[in-house]
């Protein structure tokens, strides 16, 4: 390996460590972010759906609690109350108990036909007793159930509802009035009262509706099981699309990353810049460009490098022969043959003179 190779070499703690490729990184981190986004509005849609489920469920009661205060008949609901007292009955919680009442049983199947258009509804009405100021339960739906069940005749709101909850009622009486929703020991629920107006507009009563928000429960899990397919699939489908892209953007880097190590080995007429060549320059283009003049410089300096050396071998090697000539010169043995030799050119000289 050259000396530029080994300089390229990761350090041996970098080698350890897990080669993790870029896309993948690229594809966590979009991974991440979406995760965040898709989290803020699958609670934001969840939210958002349940309080506009409440709101329409509040106004349809509304509605459905002024139309059957018109509709119950308002001068047999005054009579009842001034002709039918409050049955004892010791076998119920409240001591009270259903009339024996034809007007009772008629205004209780008025109540009980509302549940034909709203399943969930449990209806009631309830009145202010003239000689006291407070409110009394009425007549209930649950007269039809079975078993029967609900608030009794002429029974105290005091002794079922919270101060809260009795003022709403009061306020009932005048206007059409809605409690938020809450949560007593049979369940979650919402509620609407409205005044019961007998023909000269005089108020009688009021009507209370009591909505479980099982329905509402039931529009969130709904929406959470479409919106879960719904952003599932986005997700999947963004995640996908991030992999694609982030591999095509990718492709370049790791096309030069091979081309620096073809390098590092020596092969510096390797053509970076076809490599990297992109219809729209950017900056992975540029750094190819950079990379090739670099690599052009590298080999520049490589060969006058090799130059250098081979005139610094071609130098050391005759100092070496000098070298050696002047070790060789320089001994008694040489001196005492370089003495004979020169004896014999001169009695040659000799010889040769006539």
């Amino acid at each position: 390996m050259t000396a530029i190779a080994e300089r390229l070499s990761a350090p041996p703690a970098l080698q350890r460590r897990p080669r993790v490729a870029m896309k993948w990184k690229l594809l966590g981190a979009f991974a991440g972010a979406f995760s965040i986004v898709f989290g803020f509005i699958a609670v934001w849609v969840i939210h958002d759906a349940g309080a506009k489920a409440r709101d329409r469920l509040v106004t349809e009661l509304n509605n459905t609690a002024v139309g059957a205060a018109r509709s119950l008949d308002a001068d047999m609901f005054a009579e009842l109350l001034a002709t039918v007292p409050a049955v004892p009955d010791p076998s119920n919680p409240a001591g009270l108990g259903y009339p024996d009442s034809e007007a009772y049983v008629a205004l209780a199947r008025q109540l009980y036909s509302i549940k034909d258009i709203v399943p969930e509804a449990n209806p009631y009405t309830y009145y202010m007793a003239p000689e006291d100021g407070k409110l009394y339960f009425a007549v209930s739906s649950g007269y039809f159930y079975t078993p029967q069940f609900g608030v009794m005749y002429k029974e105290p709101v005091a002794n079922v509802a919270d101060p809260e909850t009795y003022q709403r009622m009061a306020a009932g009486l005048t206007n059409t009035t809605d409690e938020p929703p809450y949560t007593d020991e049979y369940g979650s629920w919402v509620s609407v009262y409205s005044p019961i107006l007998d023909r000269s507009g005089k108020v009688v009563g009021a009507i209370g509706i009591d909505y479980s928000l099982a329905y509402v429960a039931t529009v969130q899990k709904d929406v959470q099981r479409n919106m879960f397919v719904v952003l599932g699939g986005s997700y999947v489908a963004l995640l996908l699309l991030v992999l694609v892209l982030s591999s095509t953007l990718v492709r370049p880097l790791a096309r030069l990353t091979a081309a620096t190590r073809r390098i590092a080995d020596g092969e510096y007429d390797l053509d970076v810049r076809s490599i990297v060549k992109s219809r729209f320059p950017d900056e992975m283009y540029e750094l190819g460009q950079s990379f090739a003049i670099m690599a052009e410089k590298v080999a520049a300096r490589e060969r006058h490098l090799t130059k250098e050396v081979q005139r610094l071998r071609v130098e050391i090697d005759q100092a070496k022969r000098e070298e050696a000539v002047q070790e060789i010169t320089s001994t008694d043995f040489f001196e005492d043959l370089s003495g004979k030799a020169d004896q014999l050119r001169a009695a040659l000289r000799r010889k040769e003179t006539p």
